[in-house]
Formats: structure tokens, sequence, C-alpha cells
């Protein structure tokens, strides 16, 4: 159908070129942290044998990296479950701009169906954020990376750099969806499902020291064996600006795993030969054997914000949701980035991360009284999976009663679980947006109390904060 079909939604075919900023995290194997430590002099377990190596002493972090124009090519638009979205496809846009398509991926590259996005079939739709699968019959669009290679933004010899599209021609091909979440247009929420090179320079030397993927099968096809999931809601335009995340939700819940590809790997502009497996049956050889290695902890990138180390409110016209008056691009991105949750890796492969990332993480916790009453204020870092909030109400343990919980000082305090909402205070975040709620206690009288808030996610999973607890003395 003709954009023009669409009133008030989203525009036709084009390609957004787009800036990202991006970090990424990768634990390693034992046994491969210790093959590049004693192979390649690379800092990983050192001290400890294979068996004992913990996830702490074999993780590397990138340094922050950037792109001025990554390609994202887009359909145009289309409803959710008709013809196009599953029996037809969708045609991707590989050549144009925001606002016009100059040409399309050929039929050889295959039309975009709703069924080759793995996030689907792997439960992604049920797990309440940050993209929900809508009602059948919005709007939306497909997508792909037409191009995407971060490199480190401050420069300098480092070749640390994630590579999909066109720049890792070996890959499967990295598509997503944009759905609206009012029925048409904007606002909307979106995901990819991404296949990546991974160039890893250890000491930074200038030299690629290894190359990792992502997926069990190489070949750029549509479908590969474990993407990452780069989701994000709040999309209020067309370049998107938006801080895009990936937590590792696979469907065995633990991070999405990197093999170690083949050294003569194809690289942009060179001809997609030699991509195959060629892995040793007795996964002994790290010499260029595609082997599972590691894992990738925590990949994001925000797209889009606007120019760089400025401190403005807004951005090319778009005020993101997740940046704070007054920050620039690479301040909001960081800290959006430190306050990911870590995505677990098999327990068996020990470390000291937690098997599930932490729902819900308070940025600020205020208690003060005012007029007879306390009045709580509270603003979330992130909320992932979170349904809502309860507020606990406590006070100190008078000699003889049951001390159900200790403070640091010393204070013991009973009534801990005593809560003060009869109802869900309901959530109003997504994601790693912050959100700041409020809550008047109107039944207190004179004495000191003890507030701590509670988090409840959608499997009725109660998580107390009792690291911020705060205490109040009503005169």
């Amino acid at each position: 159908m003709s954009p023009a079909t669409w009133a008030a939604g989203f525009s036709g075919a084009g390609v957004d070129n787009v800036k990202s900023l991006a970090q990424f995290k990768i634990t390693f194997t034992k046994k491969f942290a210790v093959y590049l430590r004693d192979n390649k002099n690379a800092p990983f377990c050192k001290g400890y044998k294979v068996e004992n190596c913990p996830a702490s002493a074999r993780e590397f972090t990138s340094q922050m990296l950037y792109e001025p124009n990554t390609k994202v090519g887009r359909s145009g638009p289309h409803r959710d479950g008709d013809m196009v979205d599953e029996q037809l496809g969708a045609d991707i846009c590989k050549d144009g701009n925001t606002t016009s398509c100059k040409g399309f991926f050929s039929w050889t590259d295959e039309p975009i169906l709703d069924a080759h996005f793995q996030w689907k079939d792997k439960g992604y739709h049920n797990d309440k954020s940050p993209f929900d699968e809508g009602p059948t019959g919005r709007e939306e669009i497909h997508t792909q990376v037409v191009s995407f290679e971060i490199k480190p933004l401050k420069g300098g010899p480092s070749k640390n750099a994630v590579r999909a599209g066109a720049k890792a021609p070996c890959q499967a091909r990295s598509l997503g969806e944009v759905e609206s979440l009012n029925g048409d247009g904007f606002p909307a929420e979106s995901f990819f499902q991404m296949y990546v090179d991974v160039d890893v320079d250890f000491d930074n030397n200038g030299s690629v020291d290894m190359v990792f993927f992502n997926q069990a099968g190489v070949g750029n096809t549509i479908l590969g064996g474990d993407p990452l999931i780069i989701e994000a809601t709040g999309l209020k335009n067309f370049p998107p600006k938006v801080i895009y995340q990936h937590t590792g939700r696979t469907a065995d819940k633990v991070a999405p795993k990197l093999y170690l590809g083949q050294t003569n790997r194809a690289r942009s502009g060179e001809e997609p030969k030699n991509c195959d497996m060629a892995s040793d049956p007795n996964n002994e050889r790290y010499d260029g054997a595609n082997q599972h290695v590691g894992w990738i902890r925590i990949a994001t990138h925000g797209i889009g914000f606007g120019k760089l180390n400025t401190r403005a409110s807004t951005r090319d016209g778009a005020t993101p949701d997740q940046c704070r008056v007054g920050e620039d691009d690479i301040a909001c991105f960081t800290r959006n980035f430190k306050s990911l949750p870590m995505a677990p890796i098999p327990e068996k492969e020990d470390g000291p991360f937690p098997t599930t990332p932490r729902l819900v993480e308070l940025d600020s916790v205020m208690a003060l009284a005012a007029g007879g009453n306390v009045a709580l204020g509270w603003t979330t870092a992130s909320e992932i999976g979170n349904a809502g909030f309860h507020i606990w109400r406590a006070r100190k343990a008078a000699d003889g009663e049951q001390v159900e919980y200790t403070l640091p000082n010393g204070i013991a305090l009973t009534d801990v679980k005593k809560p003060l909402t009869e109802a869900l205070i309901p959530t109003q975040g997504v994601s790693h947006n912050g959100v700041t709620y409020s809550y008047e206690d109107t039944s207190v009288t004179s004495g000191t109390y003890y507030y701590a808030i509670v988090d409840i996610d959608f499997n009725g999973k109660v998580t107390p904060h009792l690291d911020r607890i705060k205490s109040v003395t009503v005169d």
C-alpha cells in the first residue's frame, strides 16, 4: 500500500543514517581464558587454575565505541498479521535516505517475514520488557542493518570493533521490527536480532588479536543461531533517537554464546569466502577453529542523540526519555550502560554474577516528615519485568520483641513486612527509563518509622530493597 494510505502513521521505506555509541562486555570460558593468558599474554585468570578462575577474572570490556553513519534500512508500513507480514514479506530499502528509497534488497535476498524473527520463537513477547508484540493489526515496519561498524570513540591504536551487515559479510542478516504502541505511527517500540563480528585487541596495540561472532552457524542468511536481541521503547521518529539495550535474554536465559572466528574471516569489501564452521571435534585448538569460547555479557548502543560532547536538554529536536536534562550524549549513554543488569552465564561457569538479571534498581529514595504525615518518593534507574511497588513500614524493636531485620548501624527492627499499600502501585517505567514515584503515609503518630520500597515482578516475586531503608521521625 502507498505510504499516503497511512494517515499520521509511519513514513514510507527508506534508510536511516544515524550515529551510534556502544560498549560491549565478553566473559570467556574458563578454559579459553587460561589459553589466552598462556598463549596471547592476555590479562585473564592471573594466579588461577582453570577450574577455579571466576567470571570476574575473565571479563573483557571495550572502551566506548562510535560510528557516525550506521545505516538501517526500513520497509514500507504494513499491519501486523497481514499478507505482507506473514506471506509475501516486506521489501527492505537498501539505498536511500530517511524520506525516500532509491533501491531495495533483491528478491534473492528474500523479503522479511514476521516468521524470520527469532525472538518470537523464543518467547520474548511474553517477558513484558521492553518489546511486547501488540495486538494483530497494529502498524509496523520491518528493518535490516545495512552497515554497522563501531570503533573506539577517542581513536588511538586500538582495533576493538563490532561489525554487522555489509561490514560482516559472513554473518546472517541483522533484522528488526518497529511496531506502533498506539496502533498507527509513533510512539513506537522496536527490536533487532543482531549477528555481529567482534574484533578484540586485548593489548590495544593496533592489531586485532582475535575475531569472535555470536551465532552457531555462519553464512549471509536470514536465520542465524543465537542472536543478540537489542530492544527499545519510546521511538518518536525516524531516524530513532533512543538507547537500545541488550541483556542476553535468550531462550535459556543466558547470554548469547561467542565463537572464535577464522583468521581469514571475510572483512568489509572482501569476498565472503571461508565462512563455514571449522570446529575441532576435540575442542582443544584455539588457533583459528570456530569454537564456543565465551558469552556476550552486555552489548548496548545509543543511536542518534545528536552532537557529541554538547550539554543541552534537546538534541536534533528530540528529548530521549532515557536522558536527564543537562546530560550530553556520552554521559547519558554511560549512565545507562552501567545501570543495565548483567546478562547471566551458565552456573557451571561460576562467577560473582546472578543467574537472572536484577529486575528493579533504585536510583534514589526519599522520606520526609511534613504536616504530621510522611511523604515518600523514589526514582528507578532500571525497571525490567516490573509490575509495580508496595511500601513496607517498620519500627524499632522494643525489648523482648522479635527482631526481623538489623540495620548496619545495629538498630533492630520489627514489623519489617508490614505493608502500607493495599493495592499495588503500578509501574510507570519500562526497561532502563528512570521514573519518579510518590506516596504519602497518613497513618503515623509521633515516633520514628523505617520505610522500604518493595517491587513485584509479573510472576508475583517480591523483592524488598532493604539496602535503601529510610528513617523518619514524626513529632
